[in-house]
């Protein structure tokens, strides 16, 4: 599941994510759209506030759009 699915799910906004993970609400975009990489202490936080496993939330590998693997 990627973070805009999980925070679709958990009903919250980026801003709603970026005040609970004081994560910018800029880096939130390009983290959910593939132009950035969350640190490890954001990825926790991440999870935790989207009520998801850590591991099951970053599972699939980070790269821009329309880039291959």
């Amino acid at each position: 599941m990627d973070i805009k699915e999980a925070r679709f799910h958990a009903g919250l906004s980026q801003y709603d994510v970026s005040l609970k993970t004081g994560i910018p609400q800029s880096k939130l975009s390009l983290i959910e759209n593939g132009y950035a990489k969350p640190l490890p202490c954001e990825k926790k936080k991440l999870a935790k506030v989207l009520r998801i496993k850590e591991c099951d939330l970053f599972q699939n590998n980070f790269t821009k759009k329309g880039e291959s693997i």
